[in-house]
């Protein structure tokens, strides 16, 4: 017999070492019956009704959310606009059906589900294109103010200088007998754009647009009137000394707030002319770090680093520029 064979063996003698072994830790043997091992319950978390709750609230705000945004979207193509006349009357905007006001009617438009339009007295205008995707009206002649609650260029009109491209916002539309249009941006942004070219407006700018030129640069409703004035001769002449001598009046009556426009000006200015506008603006609004008049002249895109650095409402994120767009949802 071996020393190991007691450790295989129970009924083997054990070696004298081992048994001293045995007694030696015999005190810390685990007797089953007389110490039974048992394991503790799983543990429960109790959730209080308030949180269960609130879960459940929270979750049903979410799911009504993304319901009310769907239906706020969705539209049959075709399908008529209602229309409210200051009468109290009751019409429809159907398509290619023109709406025509006489001097002492106005009429408010329900736009789809994503808006209003308030339409003065002897204006003409008709829908050309409704779905849920995409509104288009035409506005031959009038006034209107309209009101959308929408991702950008869901909604436009159509104008005889050029298109008016609502990016979710609120504007102030005149079309004049001539054609020539004139635009208020309340809040957000608005673009016009025709052949000729095209104008972002923020809110709290204002520009014109007609049929033969690029529409106009965007200038603040408080800018100075010797400011407005030289900017619209500026873009209307094509004599290098004037432009030159109208670029020093800008800067003269140009205010901080006013760099959106100089450096939109410069954008557009032949290159000749581009210099002071753009030392203009670098003196009341200097350009982000690391970037210089001279770079901005000899590399266009270096522009629109430093306009982008501008405080202007978002573009992409267009609901913020909204406070009350639950409180006009439409049918």
């Amino acid at each position: 017999m071996t020393q190991d064979d007691h450790l295989w063996n129970p009924a083997a003698a054990p070696d004298a070492e081992v048994e001293a072994l045995e007694r030696a830790l015999s005190p810390l043997r685990f007797a089953s019956r007389a110490r039974p091992l048992t394991l503790p319950a799983p543990s429960r978390v109790r959730v209080r009704p308030i949180v269960l709750a609130l879960a459940a609230s929270l979750l049903v705000a979410v799911l009504g959310g993304a319901g009310f945004w769907r239906w706020r979207e969705s539209w049959p193509a075709g399908r008529a606009w209602p229309v409210t006349l200051q009468t109290a009357e009751r019409t429809r905007l159907a398509l290619d059906r023109p709406l025509q006001l006489d001097a002492h009617t106005s009429a408010e438009v329900e736009i789809a589900r994503i808006g209003a339009m308030e339409v003065a007295p002897g204006s003409a205008l008709a829908l050309s294109q409704t779905s849920a995707a995409r509104h288009r009206v035409v506005l031959d002649r009038g006034d209107v103010r309209v009101r959308v609650w929408a991702p950008p260029g869901r909604f436009a009109i159509r104008t005889p200088a050029g298109e008016v491209i609502d990016l979710g916002c609120i504007f102030d539309l005149r079309v004049e007998a001539s054609g020539e249009t004139a635009l208020h941006v309340v809040t957000g942004w608005v673009q016009l754009a025709n052949v000729h070219g095209e104008s972002l407006l923020p809110a709290g700018t204002k520009a014109t647009m007609t049929r033969d030129a690029r529409p106009a640069v965007p200038v603040y409703d408080d800018a100075a009137p010797e400011f407005v004035r030289a900017v619209r001769a500026f873009e209307g002449t094509v004599d290098e000394a004037a432009r030159l001598g109208l670029a020093g009046e800008i800067a003269r009556h140009a205010r901080r707030r006013d760099v959106i426009t100089l450096l939109v000006l410069a954008h557009q200015a032949p290159l000749s002319s581009k210099r002071p506008l753009l030392e203009a603006a670098a003196a009341l609004r200097p350009p982000p770090s690391g970037i210089q008049v001279d770079q901005v002249l000899a590399d266009g895109s270096r522009l629109w680093d430093w306009y982008n650095a501008l405080d202007l409402p978002p573009v992409k994120s267009w609901w913020r520029n909204w406070r009350d767009a639950f409180s006009h949802a439409r049918r």
